[in-house]
């Protein structure tokens, strides 16, 4: 009878383990998703970024973005996508380029950032400085990105720092001037007016 008693109670506190540990990956996934919403969702946000990869690359600029439309401004560029239309200003060069954003263009930098949420294995635990979500790609799951640790603000999860392994390499990406919400659909409309006197490059 204690031998049965044993076994039961290793059994349920097995459960329990991975009952808590499902839990634990379901509200990780949650957070995280909300963190991501915040960058591409449809309500709109403005922040500042950095990203560094292995300190050989390192960019800082300004981003909008709301749902499909994005803005940027970095080193000597200007890009504006209303969705429909990309026009990316090189100031240096006097040109203004014209793409179609529905193209996936294999020297943008961003498509090795794409996120697929299904192909992740999630957790979250407490960190000094707010909340840490890791996503662990899952064996077999075809992504570049096989590992991000992200650090979160706690309560609205904004975003404060992402590493993401990819391939071999890690890249950072810190966040700060974080604004959700009120971005009008004007951000994204590139000012033709303001630019005439450029050289247009017409890529699609």
């Amino acid at each position: 009878m204690k031998r049965l008693l044993f076994l039961f109670l290793i059994i349920l506190s097995t459960v329990s383990a991975s009952a808590q540990e499902t839990a634990n990956a379901r509200q990780a996934k949650r957070v995280f998703n909300t963190a991501w919403n915040h960058i591409y969702g449809k309500e709109g946000v403005r922040f500042h970024y950095k990203i560094d990869i292995l300190h050989l690359y390192k960019e800082e600029g300004t981003s909008w973005n709301k749902g499909d439309k994005a803005k940027s401004e970095y080193k000597d560029s200007k890009m504006w996508n209303n969705g429909d239309v990309k026009y990316i200003l090189r100031e240096k060069k006097g040109i203004v380029e014209i793409h179609d954003p529905k193209v996936n263009k294999k020297n943008d930098k961003l498509q090795m950032f794409k996120f697929e949420p299904d192909s992740y294995n999630y957790s979250i635990a407490k960190d000094p400085d707010g909340l840490q979500v890791t996503l662990e790609a899952k064996p077999g799951a075809k992504v570049k990105m096989k590992k991000i640790i992200a650090l979160l603000t706690p309560g609205n999860y904004y975003p404060k720092k992402l590493r993401i392994k990819v391939s071999i390499f890690w890249a950072t990406i810190s966040f700060s001037d974080f604004q959700a919400g009120n971005i009008d659909d004007s951000v994204f409309e590139f000012p033709k007016e303001k630019y005439s006197n450029y050289k247009i490059v017409d890529e699609r």
